[in-house]
């Protein structure tokens, strides 16, 4: 039952990914995505078993995306390389900042 949910959750983590993906352009549809997974998993970190399984690992996990973050860090890197860090800076200091929050509201 446990694989059954994860794949669903998993669905449609990556099915809320990709609509965000056609709403916003790149990167900021990407940081938004990692911004809002920070968050959610703040939210859940004190879950434990087939819930965090489900939810943490499938629908979260599949909502966020390092693949794209990487892939939009180095074509920035090409274009605009202080963009770049200044991108890179604001996934990493917002996703530590989004999860202390979640941490702090679910905890």
């Amino acid at each position: 039952m446990t694989a059954a949910l994860f794949l669903l959750a998993a669905g449609g983590g990556a099915l809320v990914r990709w609509q965000v993906g056609q709403l916003l352009p790149r990167p900021l549809g990407t940081l938004l995505v990692n911004l809002a997974g920070a968050f959610a998993l703040g939210l859940i970190d004190h879950w434990t078993g087939a819930a965090l399984t489900v939810i943490g690992i499938g629908g979260i996990g599949a909502l966020t995306t390092f693949s794209t973050l990487a892939d939009d860090v180095v074509e920035l890197v090409a274009r605009r390389p202080v963009a770049a860090a200044g991108y890179l800076v604001v996934t990493l200091v917002g996703g530590i900042g989004a999860a202390a929050i979640g941490i702090a509201i679910g905890g």
